[in-house]
């Protein structure tokens, strides 16, 4: 009886011994098998993960770009504005520029006009039944201009007043066919009449009658206003001769004259309100 609980003593070591060979054997072989299927399962199945993984990054890639996108989209308009804001302010500059000397240029005529009263005004606009020849200027009898004033330029003679308002005026160009204005040659100091735009003078160019048949016409000879009639003031330049026509037959002759001003970019003119006294 002694002895077989001294065996018994021994027993339970020993099976737990046994069952823990057991158990780390069979772990062993598990692992070994796992470790046989692992190798071909992750051979087969890299290819799709590796096209996974790509896909996975992509999409991760452009959804990570959309924020960007419309912070470059929002970037590009504000860049867009601001080029436009630049070329704006250029083209500002470059206008300021031209304006500047128009008025450097007009104010020294006016210096040099000392003998007339003048009246600086910008043309606001055309009359549409009579676009070529007649303009409405932003000064009127608020500013002392009345009708059948002679109004020019630093280049020549524009026309005259037709009709005043208190802020406005009308004013009839030389080239319009109602138009007619007491002229001389400058060099000859023959006189005649220049009228608007008739036959045969050609579409914004001047005819000037009457001229005496020994007048000795050469094409380039300038006109001037003569100062009969009352209107127009003497020796304002109206055009050159572009071409001269004299017949044998007939006891006058004409010419056709190129007006001196431009009328299609007139935008500043004068208005002759009178003649100043000279000082004594």
């Amino acid at each position: 009886m002694r002895r077989l609980l001294k065996n018994r003593r021994w027993l339970i070591p020993a099976l737990f011994l046994i069952i823990s060979i057991t158990i780390v054997s069979i772990t062993l072989k598990k692992d070994y098998v796992f470790k046989k299927l692992e190798v071909p399962v992750i051979n087969t199945l890299s290819p799709a993960q590796k096209i996974l993984s790509r896909v996975g990054f992509s999409i991760k890639e452009n959804l990570d770009m959309i924020p960007q996108l419309f912070y470059m989209k929002e970037e590009n308009e504000n860049l867009k504005k601001q080029v436009a804001e630049l070329l704006q302010y250029k083209q500002n500059i470059i206008e300021y520029q031209r304006e500047n000397a128009d008025l450097r240029t007009l104010l020294g005529f006016k210096e040099r006009s000392f003998q007339y009263d003048l009246e600086a005004a910008e043309v606001i606009a055309r009359d549409p039944s009579n676009w070529f020849n007649v303009i409405l200027i932003d000064k009127g009898e608020k500013h002392g201009i009345k009708k059948d004033m002679a109004v020019i330029t630093d280049e020549g003679l524009v026309g005259y007043t037709i009709s005043t308002a208190s802020n406005t005026s009308k004013v009839v160009l030389i080239t319009d066919e109602r138009s007619s204005v007491s002229a001389m040659l400058q060099r000859t100091r023959d006189n005649g009449m220049v009228k608007g735009t008739i036959d045969p003078a050609p579409s914004g160019y001047l005819k000037m009658e009457f001229l005496p048949q020994d007048a000795n016409l050469v094409k380039g000879d300038i006109v001037i206003s003569s100062g009969l009639g009352g209107i127009i003031p003497k020796g304002i330049i109206i055009g050159e001769v572009a071409e001269a026509n004299k017949e044998s037959y007939e006891l006058m002759q004409y010419a056709i004259i190129k007006p001196a001003v431009d009328f299609m970019k007139l935008e500043r003119v004068f208005v002759i309100k009178g003649e100043k006294e000279a000082d004594l």
